[in-house]
């Protein structure tokens, strides 16, 4: 572009950078609205109706048009409009899609990310009707301010989230040396989730997990399900970029059998899943038996799998991630589909368990059904036999919970933690250790 219209680089950046600033822009003309409309006491305004106060000061006027209690998160979207704006103007984040190889690929990640986020995070923690505004006045029904701590919790969440995003797409860019970038992106991830979290408190307490269940089947978990499909692109997502490159860095490519690596990926993803909905489901009081419980995950999870299946033919149109560019297409596309279907379905969130596991152990378990010359057969025994105990403990400590104990639960989220965490100690045990029984 710049060679065809003789247009200057920093020209060109700045047409770049209005790509993330023009949401910031209108995010902020929306803001500034609504605040006026508070402060007026507009009562057209549904928002102003419904989450406005009459005896509110000036000062508490202006706050509620974003830190009402019910109100849609609309503070989410802006501190991470902010917080972007922010990374690429102070922060050194600042690549170009018309600059070298490595800025175009990380600032195309960007927007990608961009363009998967906010359609999630308008259609997921904005309400579109609260934001409507009628010709007469309407019935001022009140609300409450949250409290500065739910206040500071909106803050992180939202800022956090802008920062991960770029750091997220110069760990898809560098081959990785060290856990230490991996570990900011997932403290960011962790600080994003864990504030949503305490926001709405929507983990029940120590007494009440045996009427979890009950809960779920009422619908009163919409929160926690979306939680639950959104840690799959902010934790899972970016573990499963790192262990990828980490894994093909040392062991290299396959010389053979790389489509039978490929298809044990496909099965692995699809069967976890589909058990992790039924582990979950089974014990809900409106699911009758368990093979109530295996249909309704099955319908669950044929859309994702579809989903999951056309996004391995992304290499196909161009999109690539070497070095299993089939397997980055199927889990992107199964993320990204997850956020919107639970939007949708909340109890699509029982299959997110199932998939976290696929993600964070697959990259290495492939491995094992390729020919890799210096990868003995006691070393796949002793990985495979690791995390399968793992995976399947996280399966089970979920139906133990959904069964009314805590210690199902915390079986479940300690599992949870450990495929991750074995996949990558395995990355770092060398692989001449042993030779015994290598392959020829």
């Amino acid at each position: 572009m710049g060679r065809r219209q003789s247009i200057s680089s920093s020209n060109l950046r700045q047409l770049d950078r209005t790509l993330t600033l023009l949401p910031l822009i209108l995010l902020s003309i929306v803001t500034l609205d609504l605040i006026w409309s508070h402060y007026t006491l507009d009562l057209t305004h549904a928002h102003v109706a419904n989450f406005g106060g009459e005896q509110y000061s000036s000062w508490q006027r202006i706050l509620a048009s974003l830190f009402s209690e019910g109100s849609p998160w609309l503070a989410i979207p802006l501190f991470y409009s902010i917080s972007s704006f922010a990374c690429e103007k102070w922060f050194g984040f600042d690549d170009s899609l018309f600059g070298n190889e490595i800025e175009s690929n990380q600032r195309a990640i960007v927007l990608r990310l961009h363009g998967l986020l906010w359609p999630f995070m308008l259609l997921a923690f904005v309400s579109s009707n609260s934001f409507a505004v009628f010709s007469e006045s309407q019935l001022l029904l009140g609300s409450n301010l949250i409290s500065p701590s739910n206040c500071i919790f909106l803050i992180i969440a939202g800022t956090s989230l802008g920062f991960w995003i770029h750091l997220t797409s110069k760990l898809s860019q560098h081959a990785p040396n060290s856990v230490k970038q991996l570990n900011f992106v997932l403290l960011l991830a962790c600080l994003t989730l864990g504030s949503i979290l305490a926001l709405r408190g929507v983990l029940p307490k120590a007494k009440e997990w045996h009427q979890f269940s009950d809960s779920i089947a009422m619908g009163n978990e919409v929160n926690l399900a979306l939680c639950a499909s959104f840690a799959l692109l902010l934790m899972s997502w970016p573990f499963f970029l790192f262990l990828l490159t980490k894994v093909h860095s040392i062991r290299g490519q396959a010389r053979e059998r790389r489509w039978v690596g490929l298809l044990h990926i496909f099965f692995h993803t699809l069967i976890f899943s589909w058990l992790s909905g039924i582990s979950i489901l089974y014990h809900l009081p409106n699911i009758s038996s368990l093979t109530s419980a295996m249909w309704i995950s099955l319908t669950l999870q044929i859309p994702l799998a579809v989903a999951g299946l056309l996004g391995a033919l992304l290499p196909m149109a161009g999109l690539d991630a070497r070095p299993r560019p089939e397997a980055w297409g199927f889990f992107l596309v199964m993320v990204i589909a997850s956020l919107f279907f639970t939007i949708r379905e909340p109890l699509t969130a029982t299959l997110a368990p199932g998939l976290f596991v696929s993600m964070t152990s697959l990259p290495l378990l492939a491995t094992h059904f390729e020919k890799h010359p210096f990868l003995s057969i006691d070393r796949r025994v002793i990985e495979s036999f690791s995390l399968h105990t793992l995976s399947v403990l996280v399966l089970c400590g979920l139906n133990i919970g959904m069964g009314g104990s805590t210690v199902g639960f915390i079986i479940a989220m300690v599992a949870l933690i450990m495929v991750p965490a074995t996949a990558l100690i395995f990355t770092k045990i060398n692989l001449n250790l042993s030779k015994f029984g290598e392959e020829e």
